[in-house]
């Protein structure tokens, strides 16, 4: 239940190694929390703590937690604040806001769950005898949602007459003959990354069309030669392919079933999910990973954690058996929410990586869409600035296999 989902947390935390295998004291400490808790709330079970902690309630629960850091840890974790929330706290497209989350109001987009860990572990005799502690270098995950291959016609077309620019206009009709569209660049985002020794994920739509006025599919056939080239590509070599769940009605096990090849992990299409439907989903699918935990407003952590985690899953009392990687960094944030000027965005972005090079796996997507140089003029030097930034600081970049070895957890 909750006592040793927690010790979960603690064990499988990078920084926090067994010193001597017994947990008693560790357990014991958080049980005493627990109990308290229960007694002040006048709860009986762990199933009722859960449910205080998910009701639609949240000043409450935000008052009741104060005094109680690993019940913080709990709820923050596991993004409990997004449970059982009324209507108007989810946008026009069905997503959590961030203007109405707790990191907009207390301004914690931040690793605080990990300050709570290591303040628990200085203030605990017991924890320290149980675990040794380390602050490690951070490293990072890079990715890319395949959103639109043929959108460049149009799109970088709309943006070369507005500027007058012909030899644009004329360079994308005759990529559109030769049927070599200009965001068909997966070659290009591999050769760019590889040249620092790089690997990154490309997440994959397998709907295609318009949904309504704001949401779109794909607008490639995930079926097309070329397209099934390229993902056969990706797979053969130390790139990694995905599914982008989306917007339709089809389950996980329908859209896995049109990928041209095997593939165990998700990313939600415009990150539009909702807790905890979306992770009981990811688990009747029997996914190994979903990386969509993070905000489309703002960059940071969702759930002020900087490393990967089993969610906990409300009904059995236990973690769900895939691996949530957290999402900290968009290029459309930046570009259309923030609306940071392009060429700002490189250095926001590494002035974020400076202020958590310790103690976090920092998830980085940029789509495909972003590496061309017409409507996302200047998108690509960003991104490289970035790529420059973390090689010359020695930053490890890490795969999707080597995250989902390295943090699913080892259960004690």
């Amino acid at each position: 239940m909750i006592a040793p989902y927690l010790y979960q947390v603690f064990l499988n935390t990078p920084n926090f190694s067994i010193n001597s295998p017994d947990n008693s004291g560790v357990l014991q400490i958080i049980n005493n929390e627990l109990s308290k808790f229960k007694t002040t709330h006048q709860i009986n079970s762990d199933n009722e703590t859960v449910h205080f902690l998910t009701q639609a309630d949240k000043s409450k629960i935000q008052n009741a937690l104060l005094d109680f850091p690993f019940l913080e840890i709990f709820y923050a974790i596991n993004s409990f604040q997004e449970y059982n929330c009324d209507k108007n706290a989810y946008d026009e497209l069905g997503r959590f806001k961030f203007s109405d989350s707790l990191q907009k109001k207390y301004k914690p987009i931040q690793n605080r769950v990990f300050e709570k860990m290591k303040q628990i572990h200085q203030n605990h005799e017991s924890f320290q005898k149980h675990f040794s502690f380390q602050n490690i270098k951070s490293s990072f995950y890079l990715s890319h949602d395949i959103d639109s291959i043929h959108g460049s016609f149009y799109q970088d077309g709309v943006w070369a007459i507005k500027h007058g620019r012909i030899d644009v206009l004329i360079k994308l009709i005759f990529h559109a003959f030769m049927q070599k569209p200009h965001w068909f660049n997966m070659d290009f985002i591999m050769k760019t990354e590889g040249a620092y020794g790089y690997v990154s994920t490309f997440y994959w739509l397998v709907n295609r069309g318009k949904v309504d006025q704001r949401q779109t599919n794909s607008d490639y056939d995930i079926n097309d030669l070329k397209v099934e080239k390229i993902i056969q590509q990706i797979d053969q070599s130390a790139f990694h392919n995905g599914i982008h769940k989306s917007i339709s009605t089809d389950s996980f096990e329908t859209e896995l079933k049109k990928m041209p090849i095997k593939v165990n992990d998700n990313r939600y299409h415009y990150l539009k999910f909702q807790l905890p439907h979306a992770y009981k989903a990811i688990q009747q699918a029997k996914l190994e990973s979903d990386a969509s935990l993070g905000y489309a407003e703002h960059y940071g952590f969702r759930n002020n954690y900087g490393y990967p985690f089993h969610p906990y899953d409300i009904e059995n009392g236990k973690p769900y058996d895939f691996l949530e990687i957290p999402l900290h960094i968009m290029d459309g944030t930046f570009q259309r929410y923030l609306k940071i000027p392009v060429t700002e965005t490189g250095n926001t972005i590494i002035d974020f990586l400076e202020k958590n090079s310790e103690n976090a796996l920092l998830s980085i997507l940029w789509h495909n869409t972003f590496f061309t140089n017409y409507k996302y003029k200047g998108y690509l030097n960003e991104y490289k600035k970035v790529l420059d930034y973390l090689y010359q600081n020695k930053w490890n970049c890490q795969s999707l296999d080597q995250i989902k070895q390295e943090f699913r957890w080892k259960m004690k």
